[in-house]
């Protein structure tokens, strides 16, 4: 399958090498050049704008962006210079599903294909083998259906329904990762402060050896301790946050559903700024390991 593809930041430049790996043609295009001569050497095609990633293309065309959720609808715009009817978009980006909604309608409207694919699994999931949450037109989503299982691990993705919907299962997710996370750090925070002087990654590679709460986050912050050591002296004790976990709460307001536990979850990053505690550098190290994120204490005081 040949597909053009937007956005070669840390996520999308270890989809282009899979995709690479499964012998689909990938033409390039990211607004750093650096990135794009990288992709090169590995075989994808470059291009040195959209226009010219677009006309390399063969009709119908098939566009991935993998963009910050604020670029997107300035990157669908230059596309749609020169897209046409029977092309499809996909936004892999963690954009706001009701935005994506809204982008479907106006795409039908030229006859474009749309589909919203939420990817969990970080730079790491993305190289080798990621997780793929899909909304959008069944038969749109069947004729890539080869792609996806290129892209996930065995049995992970699947179609959800309608436009929007992928990224809102995506949404979803992030608000119960902050739970998550939050959790963990808060039960360390109380075994490193108390009277047992407990090894803290002793304890992190026991829970993840057939206990209940055995999980990929508890094996990322037994990494990081490894990396930094048990008080994480130069992990941010203040957490930074994406979005979603807000765009998680905002949504369940507007439904009449609780979600305590995320919206606290929320509340502790966003008073972290100017609070920062072993509980935040816990959570910063997860974020660190799972997403890539820089979480150093020198450039969160910056």
């Amino acid at each position: 399958m040949k597909i053009g593809y937007i956005g070669l930041g840390k996520m999308g430049f270890n989809m282009v090498s899979r995709m690479l790996k499964h012998k689909h043609t990938v033409v390039v295009y990211n607004r750093s050049n650096p990135s794009v001569k990288k992709a090169q050497k590995k075989g994808a095609i470059p291009a040195n704008s959209i226009s010219e990633l677009v006309l390399k293309l063969e009709k119908p065309r098939t566009i991935w962006m993998m963009v910050p959720w604020k670029s997107v609808d300035s990157v669908l715009e230059e596309i749609l210079k020169f897209a046409e009817a029977g092309d499809t978009i996909i936004d892999g980006g963690n954009s706001p599903y009701y935005e994506s909604v809204r982008r479907a309608k106006m795409l039908s409207e030229k006859k474009i294909n749309f589909l919203d694919i939420g990817v969990s699994g970080g730079p790491g999931g993305a190289l080798n083998g990621a997780c793929l949450m899909i909304g959008g037109e069944k038969k749109v989503y069947k004729k890539y259906e080869r792609l996806f299982k290129d892209l996930s691990v065995p049995s992970g993705y699947c179609h959800f329904g309608k436009n929007g919907s992928g990224h809102f299962v995506k949404m979803v997710h992030n608000g119960i990762e902050y739970g998550m996370m939050q959790s963990i750090a808060e039960g360390f925070n109380l075994m490193k402060n108390s009277e047992f002087e407990l090894d803290l990654l002793k304890i992190a590679s026991l829970y993840n050896h057939g206990s209940v709460v055995e999980s990929k986050l508890i094996g990322w912050l037994s990494n990081a301790y490894k990396k930094h050591k048990i008080d994480l002296k130069n992990i941010s004790g203040e957490v930074s946050h994406s979005g979603e976990g807000l765009w998680t709460v905002l949504a369940a307001k507007k439904m009449g559903v609780s979600v305590k536990i995320i919206e606290e979850s929320l509340k502790f990053r966003e008073k972290s700024k100017n609070n920062p505690s072993y509980t935040g550098k816990v959570v910063s190290a997860m974020r660190g390991e799972f997403g890539g994120h820089d979480v150093s204490d020198k450039i969160n005081k910056n």
